[in-house]
């Protein structure tokens, strides 16, 4: 099992509720491979909201920091909608990204079933084979050293372990992606509450503007 690699940015999220997804989703990862051998995005749902529900109360109190500024209709407020977008929007993301990465993981980034592992990876030795010899021999490819068949056949070998590696690097990216995004949306609606707070929102006093005498140019004496 991978182990998600840190957010990319090197700040990390920016507020407590960023960095609370941050956590949740670690700890998500951590959790992984106890998924249900039956892996449909319900059951996987299911799995995961169990320890969502036990990390809430530390969901509200990263929300409150977010909000502290806030008044304390509008701090309840944006607690609530932390909440939201935790329980509508990161979890079915995380649960759709990790049902589909766990599948593939289990079956060791195969098309085909496990049984039938080691006959594809020869299938595929084969078409790396045909793709060298083909690549050798047209005309319009400017490669004709007869090496490259043999470049082709490894590729064919290795191409569960190159989709290992692209697979898994799409979805670290991806993890990651989403906890940005919730850093975003919750910087948003806690800013939201800021500007329309009734303080803010209220019409400026005009600021009467200051007197000025008219310069006169320094006469010489």
């Amino acid at each position: 099992m991978p182990t998600r690699s840190p957010t990319s940015d090197a700040a990390g999220p920016h507020t407590a509720v960023g960095q609370w997804v941050d956590r949740l989703l670690q700890g998500f990862e951590n959790r992984r491979s106890a998924l249900p051998a039956l892996l449909d995005e319900e059951g996987v749902r299911r799995f995961y909201l169990q320890h969502l529900e036990a990390e809430l109360p530390a969901l509200r109190e990263a929300a409150r920091q977010s909000g502290e500024a806030l008044a304390p209709a509008a701090a309840q407020r944006f607690v609530d909608e932390a909440e939201g977008l935790v329980r509508g929007v990161v979890l079915p993301a995380y649960v759709r990204l990790a049902a589909r990465y766990t599948a593939r993981e289990r079956n060791d980034f195969y098309r085909a079933p496990e049984r039938f592992h080691a006959l594809e990876r020869v299938g595929l030795a084969l078409a790396g084979m045909l793709a060298g010899l083909f690549v050798v021999w047209a005309p319009f490819i400017p490669l004709w050293s007869k090496e490259w068949v043999a470049l082709f056949v490894v590729g064919g070998l290795l191409y569960p372990e190159l989709r290992r590696w692209a697979a898994t690097r799409t979805y670290e990216r991806e993890v990651n992606a989403l906890v940005h995004a919730a850093d975003r949306e919750a910087s948003r609606l806690a800013l939201g509450h800021l500007l329309t707070a009734p303080e803010l929102s209220a019409a400026p006093e005009e600021l009467p503007l200051p007197s000025m005498s008219p310069r006169h140019p320094n006469r010489s004496t």
